[in-house]
């Protein structure tokens, strides 16, 4: 359907069941957010870039029901369910009578002054709280499903495959978001490490390591409200959600440490470590701080490339892979 059509019908707050005083908008590369009272209407873009493929209505549908039941395994409270926006005689409405013209998943609206990454930044972050992060973690990293299909995701074949990727997608930016020294030392101290624990990377995926996990667990994928509320999991390819549980671990503990509190990510660490007694991660962590860091470095170079991103954007993200790249640099350099 028209995006335009969509979008002044999304803003009217007449659409809504519940009529909010406004509606405003929000978008990524792939989808549009309405924020509308205490709820927030997200509507997936007809986009197809290789490695996420919203281009047809089918799809949309199925990666809007993936999206409620991945995400409700940590946070049910938060998915409420898909709205239709359908099409009678040409008349767009939400939820009414007509042929269905697309898709939306409907979410309670969380509270933007609780996210992590803004109470990091106004240290209001302690122990405690991080304590009870690492234990939603452990428990759901328990329950999370290990089947063979997504335990060969921790092959040596597959993570040097999505390691070399990162390499690949990257050397273009040498000389604008990372150096040379930094990209070099980085992929040389990522390939010595995989061919040097080969053992303990087939120990994980022997012992079911390899996990249907979040994806993407980063503080601002985190709400500390009323009670803790991790969501917006990735739902649009398996490949970037199935992984070592270490892996996903390091992902917060990376940003923890971006957002400078290296004692409270040191202090997640290990105790996630002891609430899952998954020792291994005391000789991963490591590697997969270097990892993650690595991952943000490249998507927010990505965003040089898109045409509808602003120059004040763009100079942005150029600052953010600057300061993640150096981040994955400080993991690989050896310490005295």
């Amino acid at each position: 359907m028209d995006s335009s059509a969509l979008i002044k019908l999304m803003l009217n707050p007449n659409t809504y069941p519940v009529k909010p005083e406004r509606v405003y908008m929000l978008q990524t590369h792939i989808s549009y957010l309405f924020i509308s009272g205490e709820y927030v209407y997200k509507v997936k873009k007809p986009v197809n870039f290789g490695f996420i493929n919203y281009s047809t209505i089918e799809k949309r549908k199925f990666y809007c029901e993936q999206e409620i039941r991945l995400n409700s395994r940590l946070s049910p409270e938060i998915y409420l369910g898909i709205s239709h926006i359908v099409s009678d005689k040409g008349i767009l409405s939400l939820n009414g009578k007509g042929e269905i013209e697309e898709y939306a998943v409907r979410m309670k609206r969380l509270p933007e002054d609780m996210m992590m990454d803004r109470m990091l930044l106004n240290k209001k972050v302690d122990r405690t709280i991080i304590r009870d992060i690492a234990d939603k973690l452990a428990r759901f990293h328990k329950a999370a499903d290990a089947n063979e299909e997504i335990c060969r995701f921790g092959d040596i074949e597959t993570i040097l495959k999505n390691v070399n990727e990162n390499f690949l997608q990257t050397e273009k930016y040498i000389g604008v978001s990372l150096s040379r020294e930094e990209y070099d030392f980085i992929k040389d101290f990522s390939i010595g490490f995989i061919e040097g624990n080969k053992a303990l990377f087939k120990k994980r995926g022997d012992e079911k390591r390899i996990r249907d996990c979040h994806g993407d667990l980063r503080a601002e994928h985190i709400c500390l409200s009323d009670k803790i509320y991790i969501f917006d999991c990735i739902e649009f390819n398996d490949r970037f959600r199935y992984g070592d549980v270490a892996s996903e671990a390091a992902f917060l503990a990376m940003d923890l440490d971006f957002f400078g509190e290296k004692g409270l990510s040191k202090y997640f660490v290990d105790t996630y470590i002891e609430l899952s007694g998954d020792r291994d991660i005391n000789t991963l962590i490591g590697f997969y701080k270097c990892y993650r860091a690595y991952v943000r470095g490249k998507v927010e170079s990505f965003k040089f490339d898109e045409t509808e991103v602003s120059s004040e954007e763009k100079e942005a993200s150029l600052n953010l892979a600057k300061r993640h790249f150096q981040l994955s640099f400080s993991y690989a350099r050896p310490t005295s």
